[in-house]
């Protein structure tokens, strides 16, 4: 068979993504993103045939070429990526160091287990001559450890999102390795060179636990990068091009690999399949097997040819210019670049935090100072130091590293501590009256700008005036934003039924917009976040409030809808001593714009003594008339040191009278509706407050006296 028919039957390379993975049978992805690829550029199919056709024919010409020994003949740059969201993907540098090792091992002929091999094939087991280093040198200039962390939910990689790979350092200069926690497709994957991918993805991509042979992998998959390097340097799986593994003989066009189905177990006596005068090399490392051992002398001679050709610029990467430039060869001067992670970023009074140095500096001989401004201790020169700040406030903590010649650098990082204790006590209610921002509310957002919340001397609920809102439409930069407002702490240390609530006003600016609003709580001084249960989302709030306009949005008082949570939904925080409360709004990423959001009223309560205070109210209360003309006087409790509110409302929820104060009665107060009101027939209610906080709601008739 023709290699382009035996190209075009299929298209390239692995096992179908739909195959049955187990513990010692790792397939790769390659399929399934050659053939996406191709689907959507299949001229670059015939231009991968005549790369290949190409190989096969210069092979051919240096058939009789002695094989390499035991010589280095290149040396690969490497960066590893780790992706991850602080989990167990974050791999540990002792563990990509043991991928380096296994790597150069299987590439240099010095893993122990060759004397394994049949004897059919134990006199050609190829010394490929590659050597694999972790980069020193950053494309910046920058000194580096050749490891890179970047915190993403990319971490759940998606292999058919080609525009993902974002993180990726020239590939003509590094071998490129991002580490994930999955990958939607197989555990791992690569493209061939000469495919024509765009060079930001022509790296390879490969699942933590699949990273060396310590740590969170084994030594059962550790060779998943020797595979996936060798489709890296262009070999194709050593059944072919045309099937997945045990389905129909294929060749992949290397003489000294026979033909074969492929295997995914280690039939070593029963591997005489595609002709049974041939032996087929079972333990390849091309193959499916949890067996693999070896490449052939063919195999090493195929990766050096895409060298050779310099299909993906594979030439200048292991160019001696470019190993001086990556720093794994030669004397060269790199930028020190210091930088330490935080165990946690906010912390509680008494906790203490982590402060680990990663650092690179290209010199062995490097010093640190650490300045904790504030902590205890305040100083350190190791390099990890366990620090706590007796008090609450904003810290910075500074670390300057000398580098030597490569000069020195300094990094400053700012660690929150919170007092959690002597937090407000039920029952408390934040109104924004008047369009106040209180004390206490702080507000925060992503990325930092024109858009954030902010206090509102406009329309509120239940007909008030004042509330905090995002002004998202005035602004067409508000895509992907993150803005968020805290409460105060809060103490519900003995509170068995916590309810909260509030009001909230939405719309919608596109019918298709997702923007998303949440309501978290935190338990620790904001180190973890939880969701609140029983949140409606913002389909449902643009359903209920606004609508959908791309006119700004300002709530009329019948617009406003209240959430209250009972016990059902608040047991998390229940006799909890020290709770936060964050409103999160995040703006779709995919849209252009957002339009307003407006909250007002937060109450967070304790049912039981609302109650036990509803029931005292209710009988100290009253209204005379009742039913009345529509003018009443209205009797409440006198409370010394605090302010009540007399408001009447109708059926709606809608303010229509606020009565007057008009005189103190021994231990009561005396209010009386405003005659001028002329309050329509029908039922209202009497609403108190007291501080702030709604104490009880009444029931007042109004009628027509002329009738």
């Amino acid at each position: 068979m023709s290699i382009k028919k035996c190209i075009i039957s299929t298209i390239l390379l692995c096992l179908m993504s739909g195959y049955i993975l187990h513990a010692q049978h790792q397939p790769c992805g390659q399929d399934h993103v050659t053939r996406q690829w191709f689907m959507k550029k299949p001229e670059m199919q015939k231009m991968y045939e005549r790369h290949v056709d190409v190989i096969r024919k210069n092979l051919s010409e240096k058939k009789n070429d002695s094989p390499l020994r035991n010589e280095i003949k290149y040396t690969i740059p490497v960066v590893f990526h780790i992706l991850h969201q602080g989990g167990t993907e974050n791999i540990s540098e002792e563990q990509i160091k043991d991928q380096m090792r296994i790597l150069n091992r299987d590439y240099q002929k010095l893993n122990a287990d060759t004397a394994l091999v049949v004897s059919a094939f134990k006199n050609n087991i190829a010394h490929v001559g590659f050597a694999f280093e972790l980069a020193k040198i950053d494309p910046e200039g920058n000194c580096t450890n050749g490891i890179v962390r970047h915190y993403t939910s990319k971490t759940i990689w998606d292999a058919d999102k080609i525009e993902d790979f974002i993180y990726s350092w020239p590939t003509n200069q590094y071998l490129n390795i991002y580490v994930v926690k999955s990958i939607n497709i197989a555990p791992a994957y690569t493209f061939l060179p000469g495919v024509g991918i765009p060079d930001f993805a022509d790296v390879i991509v490969c699942q933590s636990n699949l990273i060396g042979s310590i740590g969170t992998a084994g030594v059962a998959n550790s060779r998943a990068l020797t595979h996936e390097v060798g489709h890296w340097f262009g070999l194709p799986h050593i059944w072919g091009v045309s099937n997945a593994p045990g389905v129909t003989c294929g060749d992949d066009f290397v003489p000294d690999t026979p033909i074969t189905k492929g295997f995914i177990s280690c039939s070593i006596n029963n591997s005489k399949i595609c002709d049974p005068n041939i032996e087929e090399n079972v333990q390849n490392y091309m193959d499916y097997t949890p067996c693999k051992l070896m490449f052939t002398n063919g195999q090493a001679a195929y990766m050096i040819e895409t060298i050779t050709l310099g299909l993906n610029d594979r030439d200048y990467l292991v160019s001696e210019e470019n190993n001086v430039n990556t720093g794994i060869k030669g004397n060269s001067i790199c930028n020190t670049i210091a930088a330490f992670t935080l165990s946690k970023s906010n912390i509680c009074i008494g906790d203490s935090l982590k402060l680990t140095n990663f650092s690179t500096t290209g010199n062995d001989n490097s010093s640190l100072l650490w300045t904790m401004y504030g902590g205890i201790p305040e100083s350190s020169t190791d390099s990890v130091v366990t620090v706590r700040f007796p008090e609450p406030g904003e810290y910075s903590v500074e670390l300057i590293v000398n580098g030597g010649i490569n000069g020195n650098d300094t990094l400053i990082r700012f660690v929150t501590v919170e007092d959690g204790n002597n937090g407000k006590r039920p029952n408390f209610e934040f109104t924004f009256a008047n369009g106040i921002l209180p004390n206490d509310i702080n507000v925060t957002g992503t990325p930092a700008d024109e858009i954030g919340w902010i206090s509102l001397d406009g329309p509120g609920a239940e007909n008030t005036k004042g509330c905090i809102f995002l002004n998202n439409i005035s602004s067409e930069l508000t895509s992907g934003h993150k803005d968020y407002f805290e409460t105060p702490y809060f103490d519900l240390s003995n509170v068995e039924k916590p309810r909260f609530s509030y009001y909230y006003a939405y719309a919608k600016k596109f019918d298709n917009q997702n923007d998303s609003f949440k309501v978290e709580y935190t338990l620790d001084c904001g180190q973890t976040w939880k969701n609140m249960n029983g949140i409606p989302g913002t389909n449902s709030m643009s359903v209920n409030t606004g609508g959908v306009t791309s006119e700004i949005f300002i709530p009329q008082a019948e617009q406003w809808k209240k959430v209250s949570l009972a016990s059902v939904f608040t047991t998390p925080i229940k006799n909890k001593p020290s709770v936060k409360f964050r409103f999160l709004f995040k703006s779709d990423p995919a849209v252009q714009g957002s339009n307003n959001i407006y909250i007002d009223e937060i109450n967070i309560l304790d049912e039981t003594a609302t109650k036990a205070e509803e029931v005292q109210w209710t009988d100290a209360i009253n209204l005379y008339p009742n039913p009345s003309g529509g003018e009443v006087e209205i009797r409440i409790p006198y409370t010394s040191g605090k302010t009540a509110e007399v408001f009447i409302v109708n059926l709606t929820g809608m303010i229509v009278d606020k009565p007057r104060f008009i005189r103190q009665e021994n231990e009561y107060v005396m209010y009386k509706t405003d005659s001028e009101s002329r309050l329509s027939s029908g039922i209202y209610f009497v609403k108190i407050h007291v501080d702030g906080y709604p104490i009880i709601t009444k029931k007042m008739l109004v009628i027509d006296e002329k009738k």
